[in-house]
């Protein structure tokens, strides 16, 4: 089994931090904030309470004027990247966390030192309650991010401001209103950077959920201009393109459902034990004289506790068919342990999906 990311802050972890930092804060008392940081409850704590931990340690060792602090955390992100530390990755987000918890009285010191620590480690969490206590100036700040030369700090103006990113507190009146985010998706829209591209298609797919005619509008006015702005436009419509919706697909150039028909489908492996393979398998025939594209998925409909069953859809490939032609696929689908699933016995259906149509259900049993 992985090693539970929480065990990234291990001892060393904090010895070596201390002393790259003693450089800026020659005042450091590192037993103090190692005692802090590992009191009695730290092997209790998840990830986010141990980086929450950090974060508090933090302001021990910092002066209480937050505008000299601000500074000087900027200094010591700097210097953990300089001692060759890899501040890119998540375990270094206690320190935007030290900001956003201090912060939010000093709303422009705030915001310019977030600037600089996301070039080093992601601020998309931190940034989110300064949104909701001063949405106006937060969002100007965000759109001139947009602009930065730092792709870090780009990516930061989309996924920073997302309604719905993963594991943060939601942005609810981006969920009613979109608009302030869309000059922000306009200026990344065809960067350079893949890894802002992606945050944009994420923020589009968001905004999918809750204004499907808006990201529509947006899809169909970007598409076209260029090859990264195409992959924005087609990863940002997944979830219009999994639930089938006619306008997605047909921009896409997907055909309707008539085009194809599905025969000799059937589940191979009726009974499934836990920790083994689902295999199913199916022709796919084009029923028209002209080539077609076609976007295959399967949905497993999982038991639930209740006895209800819950469809979650996998995507198998998208291709053309030409005319009249007739294709034969085998897929395999693992039924084994992963941390966002339980598993129950009984009987659980597949379906197959093509271009957002769903097919036939086939029952199967999983056995634990």
């Amino acid at each position: 089994m992985a090693e539970p990311l929480k065990n990234v802050y291990t001892e060393q972890f904090v010895s070596d931090l201390c002393s790259s930092w003693k450089i800026v804060l020659p005042d450091l008392n590192e037993s103090t904030f190692r005692q802090f940081v590992f009191k009695d409850d730290w092997n209790e704590l998840e990830l986010k309470q141990r980086m929450s931990r950090l974060s508090d340690a933090m302001k021990l060792i910092l002066p209480d004027d937050f505008i000299l602090a601000a500074r000087l955390t900027r200094e010591l992100i700097s210097k953990l990247a300089a001692d060759g530390f890899a501040v890119g990755g998540f375990e270094y987000m206690f320190i935007p966390e030290y900001i956003e918890k201090n912060g939010l009285a000093h709303l422009d010191i705030s915001l310019a030192a977030l600037q600089h620590i996301t070039q080093y480690t992601s601020c998309e969490f931190a940034i989110r309650p300064f949104i909701l206590e001063n949405q106006k100036r937060s969002m100007e700040f965000m759109l001139s991010c947009s602009m930065h030369q730092h792709p870090n700090v780009r990516r930061f103006a989309s996924e920073g401001c997302r309604a719905r990113l993963p594991w943060a507190m939601a942005l609810e009146s981006f969920k009613q209103n979109a608009s302030p985010i869309i000059p922000i998706l306009e200026n990344l829209k065809s960067d350079n950077s893949l890894f802002v591209r992606k945050s944009v298609a994420n923020n589009l797919n968001d905004i999918s959920k809750d204004h499907p005619e808006l990201a529509l509008r947006m899809a169909k006015k970007w598409i076209g201009n260029n090859a990264e702005t195409n992959w924005i436009v087609k990863h940002g419509m997944r979830t219009l393109l999994k639930s089938g919706h006619s306008e997605a697909m047909a921009l896409f150039g997907y055909a309707g459902s008539g085009a194809f028909t599905i025969e000799q489908s059937k589940v191979t492996t009726p009974t499934v034990p836990f920790g083994e393979y689902l295999k199913f398998q199916f022709n796919l025939k084009n029923r028209t004289s002209k080539e077609q594209i076609v976007r295959l998925e399967y949905a497993i409909h999982f038991l639930k506790s209740n006895g209800l069953q819950n469809k979650k859809i996998f995507k198998i490939s998208e291709r053309k068919l030409k005319g009249e032609e007739t294709i034969f696929l085998q897929k395999t689908h693992a039924i084994k342990p992963i941390s966002t699933r339980k598993y129950y016995p009984g009987e659980h259906g597949l379906s197959l999906i093509v271009n957002g149509v769903e097919f036939e259900k086939h029952d199967f049993l999983l056995h634990m």
